[in-house]
Protein backbone atom coordinates (compact mmCIF):
# COMPACT_ATOMS: atom_id res chain seq x y z
CA UNK A 1 0.00 0.00 0.00
CA UNK A 2 1.42 3.15 -1.29
CA UNK A 3 0.71 6.33 1.01
CA UNK A 4 1.26 9.77 -0.43
CA UNK A 5 1.42 12.94 1.19
CA UNK A 6 0.57 16.24 -0.73
CA UNK A 7 0.04 18.52 1.69
CA UNK A 8 3.16 19.32 3.53
CA UNK A 9 6.76 19.28 1.98
CA UNK A 10 9.28 16.24 3.45
CA UNK A 11 10.89 18.64 5.02
CA UNK A 12 7.84 19.79 7.69
CA UNK A 13 6.89 15.83 7.67
CA UNK A 14 10.42 15.15 9.32
CA UNK A 15 10.17 18.02 11.70
CA UNK A 16 6.57 17.05 12.64
CA UNK A 17 8.01 13.16 13.10
CA UNK A 18 10.02 14.43 15.90
CA UNK A 19 12.60 11.44 14.47
CA UNK A 20 16.05 11.65 15.99
CA UNK A 21 17.41 10.04 13.05
CA UNK A 22 19.46 12.35 10.17
CA UNK A 23 16.80 13.71 7.83
CA UNK A 24 18.56 11.43 4.91
CA UNK A 25 18.34 8.18 6.88
CA UNK A 26 14.51 9.58 8.08
CA UNK A 27 13.66 9.81 4.24
CA UNK A 28 14.85 7.18 3.36
CA UNK A 29 13.00 5.02 5.75
CA UNK A 30 10.00 6.44 4.99
CA UNK A 31 10.54 5.56 1.84
CA UNK A 32 11.20 1.70 2.73
CA UNK A 33 8.05 1.96 4.47
CA UNK A 34 6.33 2.94 1.20
CA UNK A 35 5.48 6.13 2.06
CA UNK A 36 6.07 8.77 -0.75
CA UNK A 37 6.75 12.31 0.21
CA UNK A 38 6.81 14.26 -2.98
CA UNK A 39 8.78 17.44 -3.44
CA UNK A 40 6.25 20.09 -2.83
CA UNK A 41 7.79 22.95 -5.14
CA UNK A 42 8.50 20.34 -7.71
CA UNK A 43 5.17 19.62 -8.26
CA UNK A 44 4.25 23.18 -7.67
CA UNK A 45 6.48 23.75 -10.77
CA UNK A 46 5.04 21.15 -12.99
CA UNK A 47 1.36 22.18 -12.20
CA UNK A 48 2.46 25.61 -13.18
CA UNK A 49 3.97 24.34 -16.59
CA UNK A 50 0.98 21.93 -17.32
CA UNK A 51 -1.46 24.57 -16.48
CA UNK A 52 -0.01 27.36 -18.78
CA UNK A 53 -1.75 26.47 -22.55
CA UNK A 54 -0.52 27.78 -25.56
CA UNK A 55 -2.64 30.83 -25.55
CA UNK A 56 -0.26 32.26 -22.33
CA UNK A 57 2.98 31.78 -24.32
CA UNK A 58 1.70 33.23 -26.87
CA UNK A 59 0.26 36.20 -25.13
CA UNK A 60 4.24 36.36 -23.14
CA UNK A 61 5.94 36.57 -26.36
CA UNK A 62 3.12 39.36 -28.19
CA UNK A 63 4.71 42.22 -26.50
CA UNK A 64 8.09 41.43 -26.93
CA UNK A 65 7.42 41.17 -30.78
CA UNK A 66 5.68 43.99 -31.04
CA UNK A 67 8.63 46.39 -29.26
CA UNK A 68 10.94 44.70 -31.59
CA UNK A 69 8.95 45.97 -34.54
CA UNK A 70 8.15 49.25 -32.89
CA UNK A 71 12.10 49.49 -32.07
CA UNK A 72 12.54 48.28 -36.26
CA UNK A 73 10.09 50.83 -38.17
CA UNK A 74 11.60 53.56 -35.70
CA UNK A 75 15.03 53.24 -36.91
CA UNK A 76 13.71 52.82 -40.73
CA UNK A 77 12.78 56.22 -40.78
CA UNK A 78 14.93 57.62 -38.65
CA UNK A 79 16.97 56.18 -41.31
CA UNK A 80 14.69 57.80 -44.55
CA UNK A 81 14.74 61.09 -41.96
CA UNK A 82 18.58 61.29 -41.68
CA UNK A 83 19.25 60.17 -45.58
CA UNK A 84 16.55 63.06 -46.99
CA UNK A 85 18.39 65.77 -44.62
CA UNK A 86 21.90 64.57 -45.79
CA UNK A 87 20.38 64.81 -49.80
CA UNK A 88 19.17 68.46 -49.44
CA UNK A 89 22.61 69.30 -47.81
CA UNK A 90 24.56 68.20 -50.47
CA UNK A 91 22.55 70.09 -53.39
CA UNK A 92 22.60 73.29 -51.51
Amino acid sequence: MNNTIETKSANQLYKESGSTLPFRQWIEREKAKGIFIPNINANNEMLNVMGSSSEDTEDKKSPLLRNIAVVVVIGVLGYFVYRTIKAKTNEG
